[in-house]
Parts: C-alpha cells; sequence; structure tokens
C-alpha cells in the first residue's frame, strides 16, 4: 500500500510531513487532502483574515498532487 505525504505551505510557512499515510490509491489521497484543507480552515480562520493553504501530497520525494484554498475576509465597514 502505497504512503502519501501531506506537506503544508500556511502563508509562506512549511510544515512537512515526516509519517505519511498509507492508502490505497492516489483518489483516496485526493479525498484525505481535501478534507485536511476543510478542517485547517475551518481551525484556521478565527486565526486572521487571509490564508493561503497549500497542501502538496508526496509519494516518496515525489509530488503527486497539490491542492491549494485561499480564505479570504474583507471588512466592508
Amino acid at each position: 500500500m502505497p504512503r502519501y505525504f501531506f506537506d503544508l505551505t500556511d502563508n509562506g510557512q512549511y510544515f512537512r510531513d515526516p509519517e505519511g499515510t498509507s492508502l490505497d490509491t492516489l483518489e483516496k489521497a485526493r479525498e484525505e487532502a481535501l478534507l485536511t484543507l476543510a478542517h485547517i480552515a475551518r481551525d484556521k480562520l478565527p486565526d486572521g483574515d487571509h490564508h493561503d493553504f497549500v497542501l502538496d501530497v508526496r509519494e516518496g520525494n515525489d509530488v503527486v498532487l497539490t491542492a491549494s484554498l485561499s480564505l479570504r475576509v474583507e471588512r466592508k465597514a
């Protein structure tokens, strides 16, 4: 079973996944990446009005998928 690593960049700050997760397919890794971004966004949104998240999914040293999410809050008044 392949082991996928989920490396996160949040507003330029990089966090490398040292352990990885064993998943059956790249499609499962894609699903995990999207769920991870959703959870991170929920937790980080109260921590400022601007976040750019990039999640690189690696198999070994090769990036096989990249998912990103931008959050913006604009105050109008």
